[in-house]
């Protein structure tokens, strides 16, 4: 069975098949079906598990108005809760999924977890990062971040 955790992701990728990880865990515990068969329809590009500074993603999900995704706030905050619990309780909280758009990490995959790495004040998480173009696009992105 298919550990959805940082170390079996990390191991996936030792592997050259993040890629795999990936699937199985949106279909999986992350749930997010819809994500694993969009990422499907063409070739991507991945890099990860990295650990980067929180302070580059940009979450999607939330209970502000400006979000893609819109989440009730008494739900958003349920949840977070119960993320930081398990985060607290040493939960290997499985990487982040992101994509690099033209140099800014949209979460994809894990804005709940993000959420709550926020509420804890942490300063870094483990992301895997797509581009539809190459992974160097990705690596200039993470370096300019790295440079701000």
């Amino acid at each position: 069975m298919t550990r959805f955790t940082l170390n079996a992701a990390m191991e996936y990728a030792a592997n050259d098949d993040i890629e795999a990880w990936i699937h199985l865990f949106l279909n999986g515990e992350g749930d997010n079906v819809g994500l694993s068969e969009g990422l499907k329809m063409k070739r991507r590009y991945w890099l990860g598990p990295i650990e980067i500074n929180i302070s580059y993603l940009e979450r999607v999900v939330g209970p502000e108005s400006n979000m893609e995704y819109v989440e009730d706030e008494n739900l958003w905050n349920h949840n977070i809760n119960q993320i930081s619990d398990r985060i607290e309780s040493g939960w290997d909280v499985p990487p982040l999924i992101a994509e690099n758009r033209e140099g800014f990490l949209s979460v994809r995959d894990g804005n709940h977890r993000l959420g709550a790495l926020q509420k804890l004040n942490k300063e870094k998480c483990y992301v895997v990062i797509w581009d539809d173009s190459s992974v160097e696009n990705i690596l200039k992105a993470v370096q300019k971040k790295n440079k701000m």
